[in-house]
C-alpha cells in the first residue's frame, strides 16, 4: 500500500507540473477503443491460495493457470478544453475461460486435477485530466476514482474434479471474488519520432481499490473479508500514429501492456495479465 500511496503523490506533483499554460491542447471530444489481446498469470503460491485450502488430509504440492492470450476491450471517452484541462471515462473488461491444471498429494500418493476456470475483470473509472508540454515530451496526467472487480471462479461446465476425492463435502465451485472502489492516478507522455504525425509513448496507472473479498472453497464453505485493500498496477508503452483530416483526426496505437492486481491478504492471487492491444481513436 505504501508504494502505491507514493506513486499517488508523486503522480500528482507530476500532473500539477506540467499544468502550466502551452499545452499542445485540442479542444473537443475524442471517443476509442483498445482491443487487447493479454495472457493471464497468477503465481503458484497464488492459485493454491485461492483454489486450495489445507484440512489435514489435503497438501498442495502444484496448481497453476494457462497463459493463452485471451481477448479484452477497453472504450475511453472524453473532452479536454483549449488551455488542456478535461475529463474522461474509461471502461476495460477481460471475461474468459482459462485451463487449471494441478496436482494434490492426497496422503496416498499425488493425484492430477484438470478443469477450466473463468477470470472475469472489469474496470470503470472517472477521471480530471490535464495535458502539457515539457521539451519535446508531451504529458497527460489524470486523476479520479475507480470502481472495480475481479472473479476468478471454476467454470459451472468443466469444473476441476475435486469430487475425485469422496470424503469432500462438496458445496459448490472454488474460487474468489473481489469488489472496489478507489482513487486512481496516471500519467503518459509522448514525443514525436521520425516523422510528422509519429510518436512514442508510455506510461503508468496506479488503482488503490477498498472493498469485500468473497472467497469459495470445496469442502470449506464461504466466507468474506470486508476490509480487502488491493493495488492495481498498469503499464503500456509502443507507438501512435496520427492523422489529420478536415474536421477530425484519427489516431492509431500499437502497444504492450501489463496489469497486476495484487491484494494485501494475497488471497486474490496476486492475478497479472500482459500482451499487447491496438487502439483506434477519432478526435473531433
Amino acid at each position: 500500500m505504501r508504494i502505491s500511496l507514493r506513486w499517488m503523490v508523486a503522480a500528482l506533483v507530476v500532473a500539477s507540473g506540467i499544468s502550466a499554460p502551452g499545452a499542445n491542447a485540442d479542444e473537443g471530444i475524442h471517443a476509442g477503443v483498445d482491443l487487447l489481446f493479454l495472457s493471464p498469470k497468477v503465481s503458484s503460491v497464488g492459485t493454491n491460495n485461492i483454489f486450495n485450502y489445507s484440512n489435514g488430509a489435503i497438501v498442495t504440492a502444484d496448481g497453476s493457470l494457462d497463459t493463452e492470450l485471451g481477448f479484452a476491450q477497453r472504450v475511453i471517452l472524453g473532452y479536454e478544453g483549449d488551455q488542456g484541462g478535461g475529463a474522461q471515462v474509461r471502461w476495460f473488461t477481460f471475461d474468459n475461460v482459462i485451463g487449471y491444471s494441478g496436482i494434490e498429494d492426497h496422503g496416498g500418493g499425488l493425484v492430477a486435477l484438470a478443469g477450466n476456470t473463468v477470470l472475469d475483470i472489469d474496470s470503470f473509472d472517472a477521471e480530471l485530466t490535464q495535458r502539457g508540454q515539457f521539451r519535446s515530451w508531451e504529458w497527460l496526467g489524470t486523476a479520479g476514482v475507480r470502481i472495480g472487480s475481479l472473479s476468478l471462479r471454476e467454470d459451472a461446465i468443466n469444473d476441476i474434479n475435486w469430487e475425485q476425492f469422496a470424503e469432500f463435502s462438496w458445496v459448490g465451485r472454488s474460487g474468489v471474488e473481489f469488489n472496489g472502489a478507489g482513487p486512481t492516478v496516471s500519467v503518459l507522455g509522448s514525443r514525436p519520432v521520425l516523422w510528422d504525425g509519429f510518436s512514442i509513448f508510455g506510461g503508468a496507472r496506479t488503482a488503490l481499490l477498498f472493498g469485500d473479498l468473497e472467497q469459495f472453497r470445496y469442502s470449506a464453505g464461504r466466507w468474506t473479508n470486508p476490509n480487502e485493500t488491493v493495488q492495481v498496477w498498469e503499464i503500456q508503452a509502443g507507438a501512435e500514429m496520427e492523422q489529420e483530416y478536415d474536421n477530425f483526426d484519427l489516431v492509431l496505437r500499437v502497444f504492450w501492456e501489463a496489469q497486476r492486481w495484487d491484494s494485501d491478504s494475497n488471497l486474490l492471487g496476486d492475478v497479472g495479465l500482459h500482451g499487447f492491444g491496438v487502439h483506434t481513436g477519432i478526435e473531433y
